[in-house]
């Protein structure tokens, strides 16, 4: 069994794409090569380092595709009609969703709605967990 911070570890590993506000060539990871880095282009990261990057404002971060309004609250119109779980928009939705809100809220749209409907999504699929446990 992992605890949270595991799980988030893996989540940081996820590719965003940033927008740099900053010149260099490519840095040479472990896991691979990043970059070249120019102002204005978007570039694809890891999330620790797109992080690190807003930390230090080199960086804008753009939300995952799934990380707006109406996706959203079509996901959760489709959690709610199913008896099933339905499909996740990625894996590690909830740590990124955290993650992203909690050092990019200024670079996601309507970060407050966000934040609630992501909650929304959790709570209908935690209940629905609850009902099947219960049915054992």
């Amino acid at each position: 069994m992992m605890d949270p911070s595991e799980v988030e570890f893996l989540a940081e590993k996820e590719l965003v794409t940033i927008i740099p506000n900053f010149s260099h060539n490519k840095f040479y990871l472990i896991s691979g090569d990043i970059g070249p880095f120019n102002p204005g282009l978007p570039v694809d990261v890891p999330l620790w380092l797109a992080i690190n990057m807003k930390q230090r404002q080199k960086c804008r971060i753009q939300p995952p595709e799934w990380m707006n309004v109406e996706f959203l609250e079509a996901k959760k119109q489709e959690e709610k009609e199913s008896a099933v779980f339905e499909a996740v928009m990625n894996p590690h939705f909830m740590e990124m969703s955290k993650l992203l809100l909690t050092h990019a809220a200024d670079d996601i749209t309507n970060a407050d709605e966000v934040h609630a409907l992501i909650k929304d999504l959790w709570d209908i699929r935690a209940a629905k967990l609850r009902q099947s446990v219960d049915k054992l």
